[in-house]
């Protein structure tokens, strides 16, 4: 199993993504795929949140998100916030939207998951939980 990043590590990594994020428009050198950065509600503390995602969109064109956390064990914070305020903000591009985040189950989110992973990562292989998955209503897929 490879290590999971500490809280601490994942902090600090993020701060860094959305700097760059922000600085330049939506793109960034690391990750090497397209994110976005989704903004939560803290369930506890009512604070807002960001942090960066990569994301999928669907044959309707609907932009979803995967809370993988690096195949840690538990459910990362930012699921945590939106299943108790599904009301986000989300950075696309030089975009920023207010949308839902409703989350998927059962076949759709199956169907949803498959479009990003066949399922054999090295994050999968981290953790034996099930990854949420998350449409982000209101999002319009990027050009």
């Amino acid at each position: 199993m490879s290590a999971v990043p500490s809280d601490e590590e994942f902090r600090t990594y993020n701060q860094g993504v959305i700097s760059e994020f922000r600085a330049h428009q939506g793109k960034v050198n690391q990750p090497p795929f397209p994110i976005l950065l989704l903004t939560t509600t803290g369930a506890r503390t009512g604070r807002r949140r960001t942090v960066p995602l990569g994301f999928g969109v669907d044959d309707r064109g609907r932009v979803f998100v995967v809370g993988s956390k690096a195949g840690a064990p538990r459910h990362p914070a930012w699921f945590h916030n939106l299943r108790a305020d599904p009301a986000v903000t989300v950075e696309l591009g030089d975009r920023t939207h207010q949308a839902r985040g409703v989350v998927t189950t059962g076949e759709e989110r199956d169907r949803l998951y498959g479009l990003v992973s066949d399922g054999t990562s090295a994050y999968e292989r981290n953790t034996g939980r099930t990854f949420p998955l998350v449409v982000l209503e209101g999002v319009p897929a990027p050009d």
